[in-house]
């Protein structure tokens, strides 16, 4: 690879790959970030190979489209961006053929989404029968303790409603947390919060 382009700064080689279709200075940015990409790729969906794929197609589709796109900020940022959607985009579709769990996804990754974290990855309506399923499996007066608990009636009141100790209804709804979150990891606080409101 030319020094020049090794000197050269990341939006000046982009600009010479767009407006020039040199393919040398588009080499020489692949060169620089394609390493780091792949690294975020595989701690995010802990795949060599479809990391690998990710970040080829990401090039493969600057490249192609280049004279399409404008980057009006910092080239990595840019880069990084577009990598965390593929990132996203790979995530949900693994989630929706139900070839991972929640449970599998990097609690980082899906809370760096919007506040509508869940519907980020997957419809509400299969949260909920995924969520709804792990509930009914859980025995019947934890599973009735915790949906008052999730209801917003307080732990107190809950006591004195159905007859029991603070601490036996704090008991419950620890035992439900525990047991959901085999099934969703801590992402079921996400859950619980976003299905509060809809189930």
């Amino acid at each position: 690879m030319s020094k020049d382009y090794r000197d050269n700064d990341d939006l000046e080689l982009w600009q010479l790959a767009k407006v020039s279709d040199d393919s040398l200075a588009f080499a020489e940015l692949h060169r620089r970030y394609s390493p780091r990409l792949y690294a975020l790729a595989v701690r995010k969906t802990g795949n060599s190979e479809v990391s690998e794929d990710l970040v080829q197609d990401l090039f493969v589709h600057l490249w192609l489209q280049r004279t399409g796109i404008t980057i009006e900020k910092a080239f990595n940022l840019y880069l990084f961006s577009a990598l965390k959607n593929r990132i996203i985009s790979y995530l949900r579709k693994q989630l929706i053929q139900h070839t991972i769990s929640l449970n599998d996804i990097d609690l980082e990754t899906l809370s760096s989404q919007s506040a509508n974290l869940v519907q980020e990855w997957l419809s509400l309506k299969e949260v909920q029968e995924i969520y709804s399923r792990e509930l009914a499996n859980l025995p019947e007066k934890s599973k009735q303790v915790f949906e008052m608990s999730r209801s917003g009636v307080p732990n107190k009141e809950i006591a004195q409603l159905l007859d029991l100790s603070e601490k036996t209804v704090e008991f419950h709804i620890s035992k439900c947390l525990r047991v959901l979150r085999t099934k969703f990891g801590y992402v079921v606080n996400v859950l619980v919060w976003v299905l509060a409101g809809t189930m």
